[in-house]
C-alpha cells in the first residue's frame, strides 16, 4: 500500500485508529440524544392531526355571547362545506402520560355529548374504535394511553386519577391509533356551548381562516390549533439540546484535538520528509483530512450500528409495554449529530493540516 494513502497509517497504527475511532463515535450519540427529544414531541403527534382536521369555538358567560354563539352555530350551518357536534361547556381535563425521556406531560382531549356525535367525529378523523359499550360518563383511550397508565377496560377514572374530574368515568373503549388524545362522553344537553367544526374539503390553516371569516368581531372563542399551543412551550426543550451539543460537541473537539496532536507530532517527521520528496502543503493538508474523514466515517458507522440495535432492543423490552415510542430517526436528532461533527471535525482537520504542511526535514 502506498505510504501517502490515508490508510497506510491506520492500518500499521492499529490501537491509535480505534482511540480516535471511539472518540469521534461518542458524537454520533447526539443522533440518540435528538431521537429522544423528539420522541417525547412525537407523542403529539395525533393530537396535531385530530386539530388540524376538527377545529373548537366556544362562549364565554353571558346572554351576549350565547346569542353570539347560537348564531355562529346558524352561520355554520348555512356553510355547505361545514359540519359541527355541540357538547358541553364544562372542563375537562386530560391525564398525564409518560415519555422515554420519564418526563410526564398533558396531551389534548375531546368531549361529545353523545355516542352519536362521537361516532361522526371519529368517521371523519378514521379512528376505528368498537363504541357498542360506550354511554354518559364514558371515556376512551388510546391503547397507548391505556399501557401508559396501566388502565384496561372496565376501570374507573375519578379524582384519584386527575383531581379535576368532577365525574367518575369509565373506559369503554380502546382505540389502535397511536397517542395520546382521551374522548369523553357527556351528556349535557342544557349547556352545549362548545362545538366541534370540522369539514371534508377543509383543514389545517384554510379550516381555520374560514371560521374566523364566520365569527368575525361576534364574542365567541375560535381555540388555537393545538399544535401553535404547544410547539411554543418546547422552544425551552430544543434550546436546552442544542446547547447540549455544542458544550459536548466542544468537550469532544478538544479532547480528540489533544489524541491527534500527539499522534500527528510523532509523525512530524514522516510529513518532513513527504516534503522533500515534493509533496505540496495542499497534498500534505488533503492526506491529514482524508485520515480524519476516513476515521470518522468509521466511527459513524458504528455508532449508527449500535444506536439503531440500541433503539430496536429498548423498544422491544421496555418502551412498547409501556405504550412509547423510541424513534430510529428524527430531524433534531441529525441536526444535533451534523451541528456535532462540524464542530469537531473542522478545528481538527484545519488545525492538524496546517502544522503537518509546515513539516521540513531540515528541521531534524
Amino acid at each position: 500500500m502506498n505510504p501517502f494513502s490515508s490508510l497506510y497509517y491506520m492500518r500499521e497504527n492499529k490501537g491509535r485508529t480505534a482511540l480516535c475511532v471511539f472518540m469521534m463515535l461518542l458524537g454520533t450519540l447526539m443522533f440518540l440524544a435528538g431521537n429522544y427529544v423528539d420522541s417525547m414531541i412525537h407523542t403529539y403527534d395525533r393530537s396535531f392531526e385530530y386539530s388540524d382536521k376538527v377545529a373548537k369555538i366556544n362562549v364565554q358567560t353571558t346572554d351576549e355571547d350565547f346569542r353570539d354563539f347560537e348564531a355562529v352555530i346558524r352561520d355554520i350551518e348555512a356553510d355547505p362545506e361545514l359540519e359541527y357536534v355541540r357538547y358541553s361547556a364544562l372542563g375537562f381535563p386530560s391525564l398525564s402520560h409518560g415519555t422515554v425521556l420519564g418526563i410526564d406531560l398533558y396531551d389534548n382531549c375531546m368531549v361529545f355529548n353523545s355516542v352519536e356525535d362521537m361516532k361522526k367525529v371519529f368517521d371523519h378523523l378514521g379512528i376505528k374504535a368498537d363504541l357498542s359499550d360506550c354511554k354518559d360518563l364514558s371515556v376512551v383511550l388510546t391503547e397507548d394511553f391505556a399501557k401508559n397508565r396501566g388502565l384496561k377496560k372496565g376501570d374507573i377514572l375519578d379524582k384519584s386519577d386527575n383531581v379535576y374530574l368532577d365525574y367518575a368515568y369509565t373506559v369503554d373503549a380502546l382505540v389502535e391509533n397511536e397517542g395520546y388524545t382521551m374522548f369523553y362522553i357527556f351528556n349535557n344537553p342544557e349547556n352545549l356551548f362548545r362545538a366541534h367544526i370540522f369539514s371534508e374539503t377543509l383543514q389545517g390553516k384554510a379550516l381555520y381562516d374560514r371560521l374566523e371569516e364566520i365569527i368575525g368581531d361576534r364574542k365567541v372563542q375560535l381555540v388555537q390549533c393545538y399544535r401553535d399551543q404547544v410547539m411554543p412551550e418546547m422552544t425551552i426543550i430544543y434550546v436546552i439540546f442544542y446547547a447540549m451539543v455544542v458544550l459536548v460537541a466542544v468537550v469532544l473537539a478538544v479532547t480528540i484535538n489533544s489524541v491527534m496532536t500527539g499522534q500527528y507530532l510523532k509523525r512530524t517527521y514522516e510529513f518532513g520528509v513527504y516534503r522533500a520528496l515534493g509533496r505540496s502543503r495542499r497534498e500534505i493538508r488533503r492526506k491529514v483530512a482524508k485520515e480524519v474523514l476516513v476515521m470518522n466515517f468509521m466511527a459513524v458507522l458504528a455508532g449508527v450500528v449500535i444506536i439503531m440495535l440500541y433503539t430496536y432492543l429498548v423498544n422491544s423490552l421496555i418502551y412498547e409495554n409501556k405504550g412509547l415510542h423510541l424513534l430510529y430517526f428524527s430531524r433534531i436528532g441529525l441536526l444535533g449529530f451534523l451541528l456535532c461533527e462540524i464542530l469537531i471535525l473542522v478545528p481538527v482537520i484545519l488545525s492538524k493540516g496546517r502544522r503537518m504542511g509546515k513539516a521540513d526535514v531540515t528541521g531534524f
